[in-house]
């Protein structure tokens, strides 16, 4: 394999190798063109002179063609040939030009921005900008014309101050669309570019005539010295070969021969006469030589200095002081527009943008549309008087019909739907599910065998199951390609989070241990390190392990250790007031059901007491044990962000959540019949992602913790149910409205019966997800631990089942319709199918070798299960190069991002039989909890004890797994009796199953380090 990765990569080079040839070989002979470089305007004149091109300047009424990147791959090459040319002359111990030197000197800052043009202009973007129908400029964007008027002017020096009162005087006159503003950096960038080309054509100009001139000069210094009386000859010879009559050959010949004997008067004597019948003198032609090195090292000087000004300018600024429709979206009645931070305002302004390009409007014009809609409703308030409502919310459609009314658009505007009905997203994956499951079961030839129709039916469903989870992976993957992602709005919260939206930042968790309670106090201090802010508190929610009485001897002494640790923190950083850190302990209450003294529902009675305390910080005595900290600021709480104990906050990520659950358009709007949000969001949830923590990770951590979308509680499902629905799914870490919170689940759930209620509690709140700021935990480093994290998860979703029908329990014993909506149920049995998907998937492997009298054909289907997603994605990968890459390292990248699926994909597969065995037992248990015994819903360790308690050998992965080789034995004898012409497919499978607890085992060591060879 390594070496035909070896071969592989050298056949990349070679080919890059002879595209670089061809491409010099057939590039065209440079054309000279003058600088850029005009009368030098002051920015009064610059003004002036911008008022004067808006009104000479025509728009034509159709797109012109896309002739930048055409340009912008001739000025790269030329420059690239400069820069050889130059290396060359460095070489040979030639003198440079200044201007040369600069180039040569900052030859890596052109390259870069050349990448960046490259990268910022794809293909047919010049030709959504307006063009120009005469002048110099013809067919060329009108903004690109600016530029090269604004770079003509100042020699090539551009500056914040001047460009901004040149393109305000030019829109005072014609306003600007908002593309054109955004690509004003695009298209300076091209124009210095270009100019740089420019001046490096006559500086490979200037540099041939020098090497020219060098050689002469050589060759008479040469001839003088070996034969003095042959110098005419080669004053003849040189005559003959009619050398361009420049400054730059004059001067290198003549310095050249200067000084060095009388036998070189006569060559001198005849470059005077042959300058003289030229119309110029040798000193002429020197000085004019002088002049222009003089000003071309000025103006590639100023230009290197304006690239690096473009690099360094903060042009979003630049954008909203000069847009008009940025001035006109300020005036929102609400107030709200001018408070919500730049990334939100921008999607404001695209969203005018395409409106105007689709209907043909003027931007100016549908802004003021989606302004008078709000001022409308300006006295009535709420979410329908900020003009945001009608760009990006549900009054979008009233803003296309305004807009239709008004007469101003040329065509109607069809925009694509915000929300994709349920029903669209489910045809394509029942299609793909039965396509697959009808290959399976035809190809097969199965029939033949006399299977009863229930035999049938049990294989079909099997099949269903297992093909469903292909099919939706297809689906997800195609829709993240094909939907744009919908960012939720934001306020501007950098500031400061306003006292109006104070938050606590909650870590619900269990207590063991002086060292546990360490640990969380150590990481409470990070969180609040990171996002410090005046109107941000930070608490721990903590019960005691579950016991076999209501107190333990050790629990006073590890209580008052927590006091202390938290009483620490408060003097450290808040000693005046004490209200920054708090403690919440609950103590021990006796549950019938699990036999056990324990905290109060869990982490749902957590949070359901802190609520309350919330909202009367009075009340503590029942619900809490033990409260450290000034609790009078929480009576000011708005929302709370809880985390995992694991879980870590970036730097002003508390931050962002507030800014997001703060903006009208997101705060919770209720169905009062139904008692659940049905607009907005009470609960936000944000991306998780893999923490690099400073221990070594292991290869299983390695292999599994980078990449998301392994299971519904990471970003790729989130994703796609916000994309195409609005909603994303509630897993245990975000925030949430108090008050929305508690108007939604209080009394709502029974005692005793949930275990996994984040996903439920979404439900009822409505999830939204922030997948622009993202938090990060600790993946299980063994495939043991990760394993009881997913059977309690199991455990968790099959506990909601009753959720999926028509009535559902409440509080109290109560019943009430079932108030979820189909997507809310989609998400539930979701969850439930895709944990029986590993015990249909075994059972279809064994059936199909056992039943099949085709089983290669059996196999090759299955195979599609865990290889599509791999395939489907690393073609897509491969097809789609960036243009700043090179072919060689797009490809190795999609190679080696291919190959860490496929060895992904094969732990899966080795893993199967173990992940179907667990899974059933989870489903089994939990069906018979809920049907027969009602105890031990609850029965739940947390994440680090159970991690904690594997043995630190390959002791916990063969015991847990031994069902692996049982069941490969049971296969492997049954094949044997029943159909022996399959053991040669099955083999490598159950070989592979069979060694798959050593294999996990392996893998949850951290790899063996590297020393380093100095």
């Amino acid at each position: 394999m390594r070496h035909a990765w070896r071969i592989f990569r050298r056949w990349l080079r070679m080919r890059e190798r002879s595209w670089r040839w061809q491409h010099g070989a057939t590039r065209e002979t440079a054309q000279a063109e003058a600088p850029l470089r005009a009368r030098l305007f002051s920015a009064e004149q610059m003004e002036a002179h911008g008022r004067a091109l808006a009104r000479a300047h025509r728009i034509r009424s159709r797109a012109g063609p896309d002739l930048l990147l055409a340009r912008l791959k001739q000025n790269e090459g030329l420059l690239d040939d400069t820069r050889a040319l130059l290396t060359g002359m460095v070489r040979d111990e030639m003198r440079i030009t200044p201007a040369g030197e600069w180039l040569l000197d900052n030859y890596f800052l052109v390259e870069e921005q050349i990448l960046t043009a490259r990268r910022h202009l794809p293909k047919g973007y010049s030709r959504e900008l307006p063009s120009l129908d005469q002048g110099p400029s013809t067919g060329l964007p009108r903004v690109y014309d600016l530029s090269l008027e604004a770079i003509a002017h100042g020699d090539g020096r551009i500056d914040a101050e001047a460009i901004g009162r040149f393109v305000a005087a030019y829109q005072s006159i014609a306003a600007l669309k908002l593309g054109e503003l955004w690509a004003i950096p695009i298209m300076l960038r091209l124009a210095l570019i270009d100019n740089l080309r420019r001046i490096a054509v006559r500086i490979m100009r200037d540099g041939a005539d020098h090497r020219l001139a060098g050689e002469w000069s050589a060759r008479l210094n040469e001839t003088a010295t070996r034969d003095p009386k042959d110098v005419v000859l080669v004053v003849a010879d040189l005559a003959r070969s009619r050398p361009p009559l420049s400054g730059a050959f004059v001067a290198e010949l003549t310095r050249g021969l200067r000084g060095r004997g009388a036998v070189l008067s006569m060559p001198l004597t005849w470059v005077e006469q042959w300058a003289a019948d030229g119309g110029s003198s040798i000193e002429e032609l020197v000085h004019a030589e002088s002049q222009q090195q003089a000003a071309d090292q000025v103006s590639i000087g100023n230009s290197i200095g304006s690239l690096r000004f473009l690099t360094n300018m903060d042009w979003r600024d630049f954008v909203e002081a000069m847009s008009v429709v940025e001035a006109r979206l300020r005036e929102d009645p609400a107030g709200t527009y001018a408070l919500m931070d730049f990334n939100t305002r921008d999607a404001y302004r695209h969203v005018v943008e395409k409106i105007a390009r689709l209907g043909g409007a003027d931007e100016i014009g549908v802004a003021g549309i989606a302004l008078q809609l709000a001022q409308a409703h300006a006295l009535a308030g709420g979410g329908k008087a900020h003009v945001g409502y009608y760009l990006v919310d549900d009054g979008v459609a009233q803003t296309q019909a305004a807009l239709a009314a008004s007469g101003n658009a040329r065509r109607p505007v069809r925009l694509g739907p915000r929300r994709i009905p349920l029903p669209i997203y489910l045809a394509p994956i029942a299609a793909i599910t039965a396509l697959f499951v009808w290959g399976l079961l035809s190809n097969a030839s199965i029939i033949a065998h006399g299977m009863s129709p229930w035999s049938m039916a049990v294989l079909a469903v099997l099949a269903v199951i297992a093909f469903s989870e292909l099919a939706i992976t297809l689906v997800n993957w195609a829709a993240t390609l094909l939907v744009a992602p919908r960012p939720l709005p934001r306020m501007d919260f950098s500031k400061g989070i306003p006292v109006d939206s104070r938050t606590l930042v909650a870590v619900p968790s269990m207590i063991g241990g002086a060292d546990g309670v360490d640990a969380l106090v150590e990481a409470l201090e990070v969180r609040f390190l990171a996002n410090r802010d005046r109107h941000l508190h930070f608490a721990l929610l903590t019960d005691f392990l579950d016991a076999d009485s209501q107190t333990l001897p050790g629990d006073e002494a590890l209580l008052a250790h927590a006091v202390r640790q938290v009483e620490r923190l408060n003097a450290r950083y808040a000693p005046e007031s004490d209200d920054r850190f708090f403690l919440f302990h609950r103590p021990r209450r006796w549950n019938r059901r699990e036999g056990k003294w324990m905290g109060h529902e869990r982490k749902r009675g957590k949070l359901a007491a802190l609520n309350r305390l919330l909202r009367d910080t009075r009340a503590t005595s029942e619900d809490f044990l033990r409260v450290s900290g000034n609790t009078e600021v929480l009576a000011g709480v708005r929302y709370v962000i809880t985390l995992d104990t694991d879980t870590r906050l970036p730097r002003d990520a508390a931050r962002e959540f507030v800014a997001t659950m703060a903006h009208p358009l997101n705060r919770p709007r209720f169905d009062e019949r139904r008692r659940r949000v049905v607009r907005g969001y009470g609960i936000l949830q944000p991306s998780v992602g893999s923490s690099m923590s400073g221990q070594r990770i292991s290869r299983y951590a390695r292999l599994f913790g980078s990449e998301p979308g392994i299971d519904p509680y990471t970003r790729m499902v989130s994703d796609v149910y916000q994309d195409l629905f609005g909603e994303g799914s509630f897993v245990g870490k975000g925030i949430y409205d108090v008050d929305a919170f508690e108007h939604a689940l209080a009394d709502r759930f029974p005692e005793n019966g949930i275990l996994s209620h984040d996903l439920l509690e979404g439900c009822y709140a409505r999830a939204g997800l922030v997948s622009d700021v993202r938090l990060f935990e600790d993946y299980p480093s063994r495939y043991a631990a990760d394993v009881k994290r997913r059977y309690r998860w199991i455990r968790g979703d099959w506990q909601l089942l009753p959720w999926l029908l028509p009535w559902v329990p409440r509080g109290h014993g109560e019943y009430e319709p079932n108030p979820l909506s189909w997507l809310s149920r989609g998400k539930l049995l979701d969850n439930l199918r895709r944990s029986a998907v590993p015990v249909a998937t075994t059972a279809l492997w064994a059936l199909g070798w056992a039943l099949s009298p085709q089983p290669l054909r059996w196999t090759v289907w299955l195979l599609c299960l865990p290889l599509l997603p791999v395939l489907a994605p690393t073609l897509r990968d491969a097809w789609a190069k960036p243009v700043d890459m090179s072919l060689q390292t797009h490809l190795l990248q999609a190679g080696g991002s291919c190959a860490r699926r496929l060895r992904r994909a094969t732990v899966e597969l080795a893993c199967l039989p173990y992940e179907a065995s667990f899974s059933l037992g989870a489903i089994v248990r939990t069906l018979w909890r809920l049907a027969v015994s009602r105890r031990h819903l609850l029965q739940w360790n947390p994440s680090s004890e159970a991690e904690r308690s594997l043995d630190s050998g390959v002791g916990a992965e063969l015991r847990s797994m031994a069902f692996a080789p049982l069941f490969v034995i049971a296969v492997a004898v049954l094949l044997v009796a029943i159909n022996p012409r399959s053991l040669w497919v099955a083999v490598p499978f159950l070989g592979l199953w069979l060694l798959s607890p050593l294999w996990m085992a392996w893998l949850g060591r951290p790899p063996r380090q590297r020393g380093a060879e100095l």
